[in-house]
């Protein structure tokens, strides 16, 4: 009798199989919904690519009926690139509002054109994305679900890459494995042509356009009083743009550094954090040959649970279904992105990315927001009281963990692997926004700073 049950519990559990599917392009919500619903399949992880360039991942804790699922990652993905274009059309307008710069500034510093060349691209990355998601483009190129059909999942034309988790020893590796199946070419920094290519009095005519064109959009103008007028962040990006704009112009020469000497992290109160221009003067001082960067936002796991979020770093991955996950800290989660190549990064040139995150029951977290130098450190786990370390050179955020050959090297400026940027707290309802800069000498944040 005990035999049957064992052999029972043993069908049960193989019904219930993890697996991770790569279509090799972007491909329809509804295609794929269509596959999952005629495979019994529910899902709790997507990996998807904007054609504009950056994209990420979105994660639920929960398994999903597949429309349902779709439908709520479509309503995310928008918002954070709705915030994420809404914050650029800002920028823009307190540039205008207090001539910040002119066409001849463009021309005569380099450093500065090539800031302003990035500016105006994020925008149209933002803007493009949210208009081409919100018009339902295929953007999903690869998904996490659970099903008792493999086999008719693995034989449809549609799935191109699967990896069937079958032994729950393997489960921390096998449901990362989408990350290998993202497309080349939407890993790499995409830039529009006509930006790319323009003169200084054209992309100057472009800020003004996307300013104009927004002042009457009752959405951007209702951010914009909210985030701007009431709260007093109008100041704050004033001064961070004012000094920004004065550096590019007549800055001394930079040294290297890992992390990027400035930023902005902005959030809206409920559940999107930003961060913004993060940019690198001269990046450099690495410790390893093929390193990475991953930027970390470490918070209460009752405050923020599920993730979407998206980046635009060259290389880029994100970590939203690994989140929480992996690192062991406790009450504390970590939310990330970065790069898998560092050496990719352009000195002075303003990333982006953003965190699209689902509020949890608390009113209150502290958080840090940290600067990492990570490389593709090996996979290491205990194995009948062994421990077991695997070489890990694939691009997945799995692999991705801090260097730590910085510790007491006297070749490098900097003596640690993480650094802290912003430390400071989250309100539910109160939005907040603030900057790091120049961190020479490589100590952490202070409280709220």
């Amino acid at each position: 009798m005990k035999l049957v049950v064992l052999i029972l519990l043993l069908i049960n559990i193989s019904l219930a199989t993890e697996v991770a599917l790569g279509f090799g392009k972007l491909t329809s919500d509804e295609d794929i919904i269509r596959l999952l619903e005629r495979c019994n399949a529910k899902i709790r992880a997507m990996w998807y690519a904007s054609p504009y360039g950056g994209g990420g991942s979105g994660a639920e804790r929960e398994w999903h009926e597949p429309r349902n699922f779709f439908q709520e990652s479509r309503k995310r993905l928008l918002e954070g690139y709705r915030i994420g274009y809404f914050e650029d059309v800002a920028k823009f307008k307190i540039i205008l509002e207090n001539t910040l710069l002119e066409v001849e500034d463009l021309a005569k510093h380099p450093r500065l054109l090539k800031f302003v060349r990035g500016l105006v691209n994020n925008y149209y990355q933002e803007k493009e994305s949210y208009f081409y998601i919100k018009d339902k483009g295929p953007i999903v190129y690869a998904v996490l679900v659970r099903t008792d059909d493999v086999d008719c999942l693995e034989n449809d034309k549609l799935v191109k890459d699967i990896s069937v988790n079958y032994f729950p020893l393997f489960t921390a590796f096998l449901k990362y494995v989408p990350y290998y199946f993202r497309p080349k070419r939407y890993g790499q920094y995409y830039f529009f042509p006509e930006v790319k290519n323009a003169k200084p009095e054209e992309l100057y005519r472009m800020i003004e356009e996307a300013v104009r064109e927004h002042e009457s959009n009752k959405e951007f103008i209702q951010h914009y009083e909210k985030f701007y007028i009431r709260t007093g962040f109008y100041k704050k990006k004033l001064n961070f743009l004012k000094r920004l704009i004065e550096k590019y112009k007549h800055g001394n020469a930079p040294m290297p550094t890992y992390y990027p000497n400035d930023g902005e992290i902005f959030y809206t109160g409920t559940n999107v954090v930003e961060y913004d221009l993060i940019q690198w003067d001269l990046p450099g001082d690495w410790s390893v040959e093929k390193p990475g960067y991953e930027h970390d936002l470490v918070a209460r796991n009752d405050y923020f649970t599920e993730c979407y979020s998206s980046s635009d770093l060259p290389a880029w991955y994100d970590d939203c279904p690994t989140a929480c996950i992996s690192e062991g800290s406790g009450d504390y989660c970590a939310f990330s992105f970065g790069t898998y190549n560092a050496l990719l990064l352009e000195p002075g040139f303003p990333y982006r990315g953003w965190v699209q995150l689902t509020r949890g029951p608390a009113g209150y977290t502290d958080f840090r927001l940290n600067a990492q130098e990570v490389f593709h450190s090996p996979i290491c786990f205990r194995f009948l009281s062994r421990w077991i370390c695997i070489p890990c050179p694939f691009d997945t955020p799995w692999c991705m963990g801090g260097s730590p050959y910085r510790d007491r090297n006297p070749d490098l400026n900097c003596p640690t692997n993480s650094l802290t940027l912003k430390t400071c707290a989250f309100r539910r309802f109160y939005p907040y926004s603030s900057t790091w800069e120049d961190k020479y000498d490589c100590t952490h944040a202070s409280w709220c700073d």
